[in-house]
């Protein structure tokens, strides 16, 4: 993201916290200035799915006690359109994206309907993982979004490489203030 572009977004958002929310609304339903969107999934999570699979195992989980396994859930908060989550489910993932805007949610839907073909499976012994995508802030106390499926309360992979970052730096927005409940949402075995 060029400076000007991070300026732009950096007093786009000066406010008071409370309006966030609303402004990313804003800025996905204009959906005339989204600088943040490249238009692919981002490369370093290629790189760790593709070679580095050491990082973060597996996308099953091995239940000891019944010899059962079951695929891994991995959340992407502030998916953008949704590559990054297509992704994790081309390579065998229950893949969740999270967006704060309805109209975030629908490109989501409509990058999958359009490009989805994009993202084959990566093996088909493991086969491809289910792809969702909900609305809901991240990092509001209230964290009804969680359950919205009735499939899940917690995650073992949560991928995010835009936005708490995004919101330290360009931002300045101190890391105190970033999710707590985080740690919460990964299972012991994630």
């Amino acid at each position: 993201m060029s400076n000007p572009d991070r300026e732009r977004l950096r007093e786009y958002f000066s406010g008071p916290a409370v309006e966030v929310p609303d402004r990313w609304s804003k800025l996905w339903d204009a959906g005339d200035f989204l600088p943040f969107d490249r238009g692919q999934p981002n490369p370093a999570l290629v790189d760790v799915l593709t070679d580095r699979r050491d990082l973060i195992g597996d996308c099953f989980v091995h239940l000891e006690h019944s010899g059962q396994r079951i695929r891994k859930k991995a959340l992407v908060p502030g998916c953008g359109r949704g590559y990054d989550v297509l992704l994790l489910a081309s390579f065998g993932y229950d893949a969740y994206g999270l967006e704060i805007s309805d109209t975030a949610v629908q490109r989501c839907k409509e990058e999958q309907e359009k490009n989805g073909y994009k993202y084959p499976v990566r093996d088909e012994v493991i086969g491809a993982g289910s792809v969702h995508f909900l609305k809901g802030d991240f990092f509001s106390e209230n964290q009804e979004w969680i359950g919205a499926s009735g499939r899940f309360e917690s995650f073992e992979l949560i991928y995010d490489y835009t936005m708490i970052p995004w919101l330290m730096v360009s931002l300045q927005v101190p890391i105190s203030t970033t999710p707590e409940h985080a740690s919460g949402m990964v299972v012991p075995h994630g």
